[in-house]
């Protein structure tokens, strides 16, 4: 059976944000969509009912987590570690569904959305079984499969939520187009793990349980502060607060793709090795060395017409999100390569170091955001999170290099695509005084010309992208 490490990481880490950039370009549309029907209060409805969602189905996540672990490691009981899976997961969803019960009162009053209760049920029943399978096939070192199953999902779930929209169910109908398009995935995921589920040991939940106590608990951290600026927005300010959020949320995105795409296959490449007594230290500082070839131009083009990007794409009504814009973007930037470290930290066998380092950042990001929000308005949770995203790189960089001391933190590579984004961002700026952006098209073409200015100048100065990528097609059979 194939593991982690006798698949090419480059490659499928391409293979993967290709996935992940088709996927975004399908749900991008979907927002701009559902933004503009639904209006910031029923759109920022939905979100703060998906951010609930993804705070109560963390526990079986975290399991989940656990179970990649174990699953990437030689000589893994696999089939008994898929069936604690779904048992876990049946139970966790059924003791959540009982309690989303009782609290339906507050759901409706908190969302704005009155079949809220039944839509947070079906959201959790569908999403919780699938993620923790998405993790087993990345386990396989798969990950191209992976987010590629995810593309096929997000394109399955904007025709369906946009029908049931149409169809006059507002914003309920993006629950249950999501919850379907979940369900018709579900198959896909199955037929990759490629292992048949088995009544699991006494020592096999032992072993997972080990590693799971950490892992559920940083799952549930890692999204109750990655949610954070969303509830915390629809509790001391308003849905539409939490609308013009999201949609700046949404339009930064992207530049995570890298990180999320090779840091999926790290965590499994690396707790493969580390099982084997190998050293992962290059492994690591490849995946720091790209996590943010995306971030670092995004961040440029959100600071050269933050404006600009929002209220075209968005409409005039969503204006208040260009000023939370630029910060996301420097948000997501620090977070490509804190992500990248959580990830080998795990992989490495260490999830505790993530439980503390997750349950500080929340903690600062809580006290800052709602003393800073309550100041200074919205913008403030961004700062907060800003702060506790860099306090999380800090740390967790002081704690790979005491555990690999080998990894480099700070690559050329990343330098190079700082001083390739320079360019870019002047291009970009002169491009927008000079030309009447008034179309969406006018501005996709601005947004063109900066990319391809970035892209040739990186390849240019870097000989080491220019012999990754060499690398990675030779490793897909194509030949010079």
């Amino acid at each position: 059976m194939t593991d982690a490490s006798s698949v090419s990481l480059g490659g499928e880490t391409v293979k993967a944000t290709a996935a992940k950039f088709a996927m975004a370009l399908v749900g991008f549309l979907g927002t701009i969509v559902f933004a503009r029907i639904l209006g910031p209060t029923g759109f920022g409805g939905f979100y703060l009912l998906f951010a609930l969602v993804k705070i109560a189905d963390r526990v079986a996540v975290g399991w989940g987590v656990a179970t990649k672990k174990r699953f990437s490691e030689a000589g893994a009981p696999k089939g008994e570690l898929l069936g604690s899976q779904v048992l876990f997961t049946a139970a966790w969803i059924a003791l959540v569904a009982a309690v989303a019960a009782a609290s339906s009162e507050w759901l409706v009053s908190y969302t704005g959305l009155s079949s809220a209760p039944v839509l947070f049920v079906a959201l959790l029943s569908t999403v919780a079984f699938y993620e923790p399978l998405d993790s087993i096939v990345q386990a396989r070192g798969l990950i191209g499969a992976s987010m590629w199953t995810d593309t096929l999902r997000s394109i399955l779930t904007f025709p369906l939520q946009l029908g049931l929209v149409l169809l006059g169910l507002g914003a309920a109908g993006m629950a249950y187009g999501l919850a379907a398009a979940t369900v018709l995935s579900l198959p896909i995921l199955w037929y990759f793990i490629r292992t048949s589920p088995a009544r699991p040991s006494r020592e096999t939940l032992a072993d997972l349980w080990s590693y799971a106590r950490y892992s559920t608990v940083n799952s549930l951290l890692g999204t109750a502060y990655d949610r954070f600026d969303v509830l915390v927005l629809g509790w001391l300010l308003a849905p539409a607060a939490a609308g013009n959020y999201e949609v700046a949320f949404k339009l930064t995105v992207p530049a995570t793709f890298v990180m999320m795409a090779a840091s999926s296959g790290l965590m499994a490449r690396v707790s493969h090795r580390h099982s084997r007594d190998e050293d992962p230290s290059e492994d690591v500082s490849n995946t720091l060395a790209f996590a943010s070839v995306v971030a670092v131009p995004m961040f440029a083009g959100a600071l050269a017409m933050p404006e600009l990007l929002v209220v075209t794409v968005y409409g005039s009504e969503y204006a208040d999100a260009a000023a939370l814009l630029v910060g996301l973007a420097l948000y997501q930037l620090v977070r490509t390569q804190s992500g990248t470290l959580s990830q080998a930290v795990d992989g490495l066998d260490r999830p505790d170091l993530n439980t503390r380092v997750s349950a500080v950042t929340l903690a600062l990001n809580v006290a800052l955001g709602v003393a800073l929000t309550l100041w200074i308005g919205a913008v403030g949770v961004v700062i907060a999170t800003i702060v506790a995203e860099s306090l999380r790189y800090v740390v967790l960089a002081w704690a790979i290099k005491r555990i690999a001391p080998s990894v480099t933190l700070l690559p050329r590579t990343l330098a190079e695509q700082v001083a390739a984004s320079l360019p870019m961002f002047l291009v970009v700026v002169l491009a927008v005084d000079a030309a009447a952006v008034e179309r969406w098209y006018h501005l996709l073409a601005i947004v063109g010309v900066g990319a391809a200015v970035y892209a040739v100048t990186l390849a240019a100065i870097s000989r080491k992208l220019r012999v990754t990528i060499e690398g990675v097609l030779r490793s897909s059979g194509i030949e010079f």
